[in-house]
């Protein structure tokens, strides 16, 4: 669709800044490696694995249209769309993971990470990470009815009203350094500890917020609709932009940040461990009662260097070739109508912090219950609040889960499906966009990765 290129232009400016996304099932897996480290520092103590390989792996917000239409451009559209000069994107594959008036989404790539265990008490973590998320609020739903269906679409039916929306993405690379050190292990119960450095690097931030009224007007003796904007105001800023896949420079913002985490066990920590009297056993798996973890993530800032601003004002009409038109260069198509270019001055961000809080109940050698609290902790609320529920299976070498999400203030329901099977690990945090077509707007959190590892012996 050749207007897709308007709604890249809209989502550009509308997904969440990623944080510490958390991974149902994945991330609170004892066999999760370097996935759990991502989400508490103190689980690389202790761990499972002598190392854990990560090659690539990769996490996005789609929306259920890249099922139906298996649409690639969906997938990691927010992470390229800083490096595409043409803003390339079918308009198909806009959602958000909360309700109206809220939107949400974001994509993250894990780059060669590696997690090292020294003995049972040290250990070690090297990872790299491309980020970008977005946060605002959403159009009305006729205006994104039209923009996802066109303006010849019978669904798209006459409405009137006025928009106001705000929407900021930003958009980064990281590299971290995770230390874990297991502080105390008795019989019955552990005690470790973590923490994370990450150096932030070629960051990049653009906001927009716009304001107007509009109407859908039906055309006499013909299937196409008129969309009408009046009395549209916008200003959108950015931070200077990345040119082509370059990592560094001046003009780049850059910034640290840290996380934070411990972890505690009441139980044995080995099943060999508690079946002493069987000779020559050998078995690894968790036997644990009970484990408690909290951690701090994302405490930190950016610093963004001077930018541009754009302000204008429009009314139009327009028709389908002229939506086209608009969405195939939405850039130069607002810039045409800017009355006032200034500089955008350079600025300090903080990070949006969150507090996880997890406890993982054992109920039988392969069987657990687990429950996470995900906190915003303040300032801009990049990811929604939410808890999640998740009953699972694990072993070493396969596990599945069934996460249950309460997300945001209204606790819209989300239930999910997390698998590893050998080196694979694939999951989505709502299954629902399989099976309900009335949910187009609604994204679940998507998510594919590959390792390779050794386990701890039985000597360690």
């Amino acid at each position: 669709m050749r207007h897709s290129h308007l709604i890249c232009f809209l989502f550009l400016f509308f997904s969440p800044l990623l944080k510490a996304q958390p991974l149902p099932g994945l991330s609170s897996s004892n066999y999760g490696g370097l996935y759990r480290v991502l989400q508490n520092p103190s689980a690389a103590a202790g761990s499972r694995y002598r190392y854990h390989l990560i090659p690539a792996a990769g996490i996005s917000t789609v929306n259920p249209t890249l099922f139906r239409y298996f649409n690639s451009n969906d997938y990691f559209g927010q992470l390229r769309l800083p490096y595409s000069d043409q803003l390339a994107r079918d308009l198909r594959g806009i959602g958000s993971v909360t309700n109206a008036p809220a939107t949400n989404g974001w994509s993250e790539l894990i780059g060669p990470s590696v997690l090292v265990s020294l003995g049972r008490a040290h250990a070690i973590a090297v990872h790299t990470r491309i980020r970008s998320y977005l946060t605002g609020s959403s159009l009305p739903e006729p205006l994104t009815n039209a923009y996802r269906r066109g303006l010849y679409s019978r669904v798209l039916q006459p409405a009137e009203g006025s928009f106001d929306f705000n929407l900021a993405n930003e958009s980064y690379a990281e590299a971290g350094l995770t230390y874990g050190l297991q502080v105390f292990n008795g019989e019955l119960h552990r005690l470790r500890i973590g923490g994370t450095l990450r150096r932030i690097v070629a960051a990049q931030r653009r906001t927009l917020t716009a304001a107007g009224q509009y109407a859908i007007q039906t055309n006499a003796g013909t299937n196409e609709k008129t969309l009408s904007i009046q009395n549209a105001a916008f200003m959108s800023q950015s931070s200077v932009p990345r040119q082509g896949f370059r990592l560094s420079g001046d003009d780049l913002g850059t910034g640290w940040a840290y996380d934070l985490g411990a972890t505690y066990e009441i139980g044995y920590q080995t099943s060999d461990r508690r079946n002493r009297s069987a000779a020559g056993l050998d078995d690894l798996r968790p036997a644990y009662i009970l484990r408690l973890s909290a951690a701090l993530l994302n405490n930190g800032q950016i610093d963004y260097r001077s930018g541009t601003s754009q302000s204008g004002s429009f009314s139009q009409d327009f028709n389908q070739d002229e939506l086209d038109r608009f969405g195939n260069a939405p850039l130069e198509y607002l810039a045409s109508r800017s009355n006032s270019t200034g500089q955008y001055l350079a600025e300090t961000v903080n990070l949006p912090r969150t507090m996880h809080l997890e406890a993982d109940l054992r109920l039988s050698p392969a069987f657990y219950v687990n429950a996470l609290r995900v906190q915003n902790l303040g300032g801009r609320e990049v990811y929604p609040s939410q808890l999640i529920i998740t009953p699972r299976f694990e072993d070493e070498d396969s596990e599945i889960a069934l996460p249950v999400s309460f997300i945001g203030p209204d606790n819209r329901v989300a239930v999910g499906l997390s698998a590893r099977l050998g080196p694979i690990a694939v999951g989505m945090s709502d299954l629902n966009h399989f099976f309900n077509r009335s949910a187009e707007n609604r994204s679940t959190v998507f998510w594919l990765g590959i390792s390779a590892w050794k386990l701890q012996s039985v000597k360690n």
